[in-house]
């Protein structure tokens, strides 16, 4: 995918070579300033609603999600193609348990691997050529342990496809 035409404003470099993406699946629309873009709030400092509220949240998020995918892609020298993915890592769940899913390397891939039946936050970091995302959810609300994104061996998917 071709991603150099999109505009990706969301995501954030935080330091040399780190780049991070939020994603939520529960999308809240507020007023903001013209000018400065910043969110308004009321007399008692709560945002304020948007009247009218569009999926401008739920794609910018997955489009962000995409740019990092394909960027993390480009550094492993590949890309192109769809990819099988090895996502795992610890604090799963609310027993905090290990595990890891296979997903596709698109946004839409990894989000039907990663989301659960209730609402969350999804936050992304592309340091280097590590790239990772811990949950956040009514069960895991101090977040998962660190999920760690790798291409997956041909055992791997074997074994997941058979499960």
């Amino acid at each position: 995918m071709d991603t150099s035409n999109l505009y990706y404003g969301d995501e954030e470099q935080t330091e040399e070579g780190k780049y991070e993406v939020e994603f939520t699946n529960s999308c809240t629309c507020t007023k903001t300033d013209e000018e400065t873009g910043e969110e308004l709030l009321d007399e008692r400092g709560n945002p304020i609603a948007e009247e009218y509220c569009t999926d401008y949240c739920w794609e910018t998020g997955i489009e962000n999600v995409e740019w990092l995918l394909q960027t993390w892609l480009g550094k492993q020298n590949i890309g192109g193609q769809v990819y099988d993915l090895h996502i795992g890592g610890g604090g799963i769940g609310w027993q905090r348990r290990e595990g890891y899913t296979i997903a596709k390397s698109t946004a839409q891939g990894v989000l039907d691997k990663l989301g659960i039946g209730g609402d969350y936050i999804l936050r992304f970091t592309l340091q280097g050529e590590e790239l990772s995302v811990r949950r956040s959810s009514h069960d895991e609300p101090t977040g998962t342990g660190k999920l760690v994104f790798r291409l997956a061996t041909d055992e791997e998917i074997e074994l997941w496809e058979n499960r």
